[in-house]
């Protein structure tokens, strides 16, 4: 006949010291997460101001000084139109360039952003070009005429020269393959354009607005000291120690998507953006207005 089992009586207040670290834990993890999404939104909502300094022959005196805004897609959010707005004003810039995507493909209000163009365009000459949320834009027509009444140079693979401190400067811009897709036409290459437009033959220092910053070596080495381009959005999601996660038509971990990138005598400055499009979440990030002081070109010695 087998032994009776011996069982081992619970000990007072298992169960309830079990149950006080779930909750402990539940409530660490909801801080955590409270805490990660504070920052998120800190992160997106953020404008940091980065610049960028390029050498270039025979600029003006004492340099130039442009404010590169790219990627806005009719960003609103609060007052961020007019925080972007008051740090243009306060850099003391001689032009403004909208390097494309000022609209989001899905926007169907252009008022913020028409008074926005009309306040940049009062504080120095204002330049623009279709990226390729305009291309697909219903509003096309409408923004552009809107940025016309606002001030603002439209440039349609174009190029034109002003006047800055006694040195001609001039300036180029490339709109959007996009745009050509959409109306049923066949996008030109961006190396047959510039050909076309002849920037070899500029006196003095030369900007080129390009949306798409992937096309870099068909850009380079023809006529234009420095390309402004956008369209990458920082890579969307920039992870420590490795960097941007994607940008559209770079694919994964691509190298174009922020700063300056050098090919024979040109630099291109890439803008993260200032706004969001398909994706709605920048991860570490932010917003960015890049100021770019093209400078006299050293001597060499």
């Amino acid at each position: 006949m087998s032994a009776p089992l011996s069982v081992a009586p619970r000990r007072a207040g298992t169960g309830r010291a079990r149950g006080q670290r779930l909750v402990v834990g539940a409530l660490v993890a909801a801080l955590v997460l409270l805490l990660g999404a504070g920052w998120l939104l800190w992160d997106n909502r953020r404008l940091v101001v980065t610049e960028q300094a390029v050498e270039v022959a025979a600029t003006p005196e004492g340099g130039l000084r442009i404010a590169h805004v790219s990627d806005l897609h009719a960003a609103d959010h609060g007052d961020f139109q007019d925080r972007l707005a008051a740090e243009i004003e306060q850099r003391d810039v001689d032009l403004v360039a909208l390097t494309g995507d000022l609209i989001d493909m899905r926007t169907t209000e252009l008022g913020p952003v028409l008074d926005l163009a009309e306040h940049l365009s009062a504080v120095a000459p204002t330049f623009f070009v279709l990226g390729n949320h305009e291309g697909d834009s219903a509003l096309r027509e409408e923004l552009l005429a809107g940025l016309e009444d606002a001030g603002v140079t439209i440039l349609r693979d174009e190029v034109t020269r002003l006047e800055i401190r006694g040195t001609e400067v001039t300036v180029a811009g490339l709109e959007d393959r996009r745009v050509a897709v959409v109306d049923g036409r066949t996008p030109a290459q961006p190396a047959a354009v510039l050909d076309r437009l002849a920037l070899e033959s500029a006196p003095g220092p030369t900007v080129l607005l390009a949306h798409r910053p992937e096309f870099l070596a068909q850009y380079a080495d023809r006529g234009a000291d420095v390309i402004l381009s956008g369209h990458a959005h920082g890579g969307q999601v920039r992870l420590p120690l490795i960097g941007p996660l994607f940008a559209p038509h770079q694919g994964w971990f691509p190298a174009l998507t922020e700063g300056v990138h050098r090919q024979g005598d040109t630099a291109m400055v890439i803008s993260r953006g200032l706004g969001n499009s398909v994706v709605g979440v920048r991860v570490n990030n932010p917003r960015e207005l890049v100021v770019v002081d093209l400078l006299q070109e050293s001597p060499q010695g």
